[in-house]
């Protein structure tokens, strides 16, 4: 019997991704604008945690679940479309896992030490700067939108995923870059298309990631029988 187990896990991991994806779109439009589902980085949003504090401690751990259970969907995904082009899936793939993993250490950083940054602040003690690895989203935007875009036009082009969800993954690529660049062109932050990409994620995110998590399911499913 073939070994279905990286699909069966990759698919459980891709609902959950997308899961994690609601929560952070409800999260975030629940928070005031200054703290928004972004890692503070000023000292202003310390103002506004303890009154937000339960939103925003589920918004970071909406984030390091989700990029937790993406690092074993990567490869259940990259799966279906590494035959089509190893080479750029094997990369791309890397570098979204890098990407979801620095999303693991910067929000779990962020529950533990954002309480305390936050304390200091009020008591008027200066609570530093934020100690954030990928600052402007290169790999959690840059290389997660780049994997996908792969898998999405390999998908397409190899007709191994429904068309509409090879076609959503293109999509949804494009969101992650629009999403670094929000955050690397001060002037697209100030102008609100962050907010904008952060209202895209949160519909495509689900649908993208959960769709995908049930066909690998199926995939498996199909496989063991």
């Amino acid at each position: 019997m073939k070994d279905n187990s990286l699909y069966k896990l990759g698919g459980f991991a891709s609902i959950i991704v997308g899961i994690s994806y609601i929560v952070i779109g409800i999260t975030t439009v629940l928070l005031p604008p200054n703290l928004g589902g972004d890692i503070p980085e000023a000292q202003s949003p310390f103002m506004f945690f303890e009154a937000n504090r339960g939103l925003l401690m589920t918004n970071y751990w909406a984030f390091t679940i989700g990029a937790i259970f993406a690092l074993a969907m990567i490869p259940a995904v990259s799966a279906r479309v590494q035959h089509l082009n190893e080479g750029w899936v094997r990369w791309t793939a890397t570098l979204a896992t890098l990407g979801f993993a620095v999303a693991i250490f910067d929000n779990y950083w962020a529950i533990v030490e954002t309480p305390a940054r936050a304390a200091a602040y009020v008591a008027g003690i200066d609570p530093g700067a934020a100690q954030i690895i990928d600052v402007n989203g290169l790999l959690g935007n840059g290389g997660v939108g780049l994997w996908a875009l792969v898998v999405g036009l390999l998908a397409l082009r190899g007709n191994v995923l429904p068309k509409g969800l090879a076609y959503l993954w293109i999509f949804g690529s494009f969101a992650y870059f629009m999403a670094l660049a929000s955050a690397m062109i001060p002037v697209l932050s100030v102008s609100g298309v962050g907010i904008v990409v952060s209202a895209i994620g949160a519909i495509l995110g689900p649908i993208g990631y959960g769709w995908m998590g049930f066909h690998l399911w199926r995939i498996a499913s199909h496989e063991a029988k």
